[in-house]
């Protein structure tokens, strides 16, 4: 009856490990830029040591833009911004949007990139931002929740229950849950923020908080 319990174990733990993805770059800054950044690295980890067990993942809508170069008072922007938080949900909602185990095997895919952008490394702040979504692929990837119908509970319900086995098998051994609380929790006010963005023509920049 235990001897699994191991293996359950270091699963569940993917939950934690999945954000941490975009804390990573903060120990290269800590170890190779000028010492005012490494203060600044050290207020993030003390700013988010007290949420247990990792990191939040934060989308926050801010000017259009087709680079995050083009942003100019990016800080000011994400203090005033509308966001998302999807806390330790990420590893969940990829593995459900892909329907795969290996969350990482396609990171050019909207679904990915809906939740955790494209790869950069910017400090603003005290705050690491490690995604970007220009305004355009804003577009692109509303036209994918509106294609697979995920603002929906029937949609969401319909991707969720044609999951491969081995994806229900792993939502099952992190301990995620039900359809209806990953919908009313997560999905509907992802799928939100995004009508939103494109409504204003917003870019979005993520950050591990």
């Amino acid at each position: 009856m235990f001897q699994n319990s191991p293996q359950v174990l270091i699963k569940a733990m993917k939950r934690c490990l999945f954000p941490l993805f975009f804390a990573s770059v903060i120990f290269f800054l800590s170890a190779f830029s000028h010492q005012s950044k490494v203060n600044i690295s050290t207020h993030y980890y003390l700013k988010t040591k007290s949420q247990p067990l990792g990191i939040s993942i934060i989308l926050y809508r801010v000017g259009k833009a087709d680079r995050i170069e083009d942003l100019s008072n990016l800080e000011k922007e994400i203090d005033k911004s509308k966001s998302v938080n999807l806390y330790k949900m990420t590893e969940d909602l990829a593995i459900i949007f892909m329907n795969t185990v290996d969350t990482y095997s396609d990171t050019a895919a909207l679904p990915y990139k809906m939740l955790l952008g494209n790869y950069v490394e910017k400090q603003v702040g005290y705050r690491i931002i490690n995604g970007f979504i220009s305004t355009s692929e804003v577009v692109k990837i509303c036209n994918w929740i509106h294609e697979h119908k995920i603002d929906s509970f029937e949609g969401f319900s319909k991707m969720y229950d044609a999951l491969s086995q081995e994806a229900k098998q792993e939502l099952e051994d992190i301990g995620s849950g039900d359809k209806k609380s990953l919908f009313e929790g997560y999905v509907q006010p992802l799928t939100e923020f995004y009508f939103a963005a494109l409504k204003d023509n917003n870019a979005i920049v993520i950050c591990g908080e």
